[in-house]
């Protein structure tokens, strides 16, 4: 630090009360050679320069306080609400207990017929179609292969959002994509299966980490790299194996995944609620939603027997 017998005609280029501050400002300016001292009065430390360095030293301090209060540049990690892992069991074990009472016929009823999506039906207004299809599955490898899929972006979807924001919001996401799917195809169009939620909470997951996640504050070309996977992944997934049997619904995978992006992006934008209240506030409504609508299914079903 410099000192100048007429220290009186020096000017002052930076003040606060945070010493620390102070100190890094005093090396920003020895760094560059300016001449400055630094004095305290009263609770704030006073940076003063020679009259003629003041334009140069207020310009390098300001471009340092910019730089400072910068948004870091680089990835950076998520903010976790939850494990993941209490939205993943009920998941499984929601599948695996609608498959044992599907297969069983439990309480003499037609799972299947009564709560698979028929694109017809769903069109007329049997609005349920689109969430107890989610929960059927017509084998053990295709429930198996929507367990694993699942449970892995709903695993990470839980984490960021909350297990029970997180799975409400795959739920959402399968429920509009199978009424869009329903839509899109002829009447007769029939399907089950939970890989339109699986989908879903794909476009979830990118675009919510696209928008808020690790990538944020990088470049464009870095920041879409969950998107650009995404779509990789919809692509080589989501389309079977391209053969004559595959039995695949590929609308409803692609519909599913517009949903969920639509819905990620969304909540990235969204402030979510903290806390384990909300959460199961949420989670219970999910699970009074898939319970309301095979409610829906068998008492209509019963009505036309």
């Amino acid at each position: 630090m410099g000192q100048d017998t007429n220290i009186s005609a020096w000017v002052v280029v930076y003040e606060t009360s945070d010493q620390r501050r102070s100190a890094e400002a005093t090396l920003v300016l020895s760094a560059l050679e300016i001449e400055h001292a630094l004095t305290r009065s009263n609770d704030n430390w006073r940076l003063r320069v020679p009259a003629s360095l003041a334009v140069a030293a207020a310009a390098e301090l300001a471009a340092y306080d910019n730089e400072r209060l910068a948004p870091p540049i680089g990835p950076r990690p998520i903010d976790e609400l939850s494990t993941g892992w209490s939205g993943v069991i009920a998941y499984g074990v929601l599948l695996l207990l609608v498959a044992t009472l599907a297969r069983q016929g439990a309480l003499d009823l037609d799972w299947f017929g009564s709560g698979r999506l028929d694109a017809g039906r769903v069109v007329a207004g049997e609005w349920w179609r689109a969430v107890t299809a989610l929960t059927l599955h017509t084998d053990l490898s295709h429930l198996a292969s929507n367990i694993i899929f699942g449970s892995f972006f709903g695993l990470y979807v839980g984490r960021y959002l909350g297990a029970g924001f997180g799975w409400a919001a795959i739920l959402l996401g399968g429920t509009a994509g199978n009424v869009v799917n329903a839509w899109i195809q002829p009447a007769s169009h029939l399907a089950i299966g939970a890989s339109t939620s699986v989908f879903a909470a794909l476009g979830l997951l990118s675009a919510f980490t696209w928008r808020r996640g690790y990538w944020h504050n990088t470049p464009w070309k870095v920041r879409i790299a969950p998107v650009t996977a995404a779509i990789c992944l919809l692509a080589f997934t989501g389309t079977g194996a391209g053969t004559g049997s595959d039995n695949v619904d590929v609308m409803a995978h692609l519909t599913g995944f517009l949903a969920g992006f639509g819905l990620g992006i969304w909540l990235a934008l969204s402030r979510l609620p903290r806390g384990e209240k909300p959460q199961q506030i949420v989670a219970i409504l999910a699970a009074g939603l898939i319970a309301g609508a095979w409610v829906s299914a068998f008492s209509v079903a019963a009505t036309f027997r």
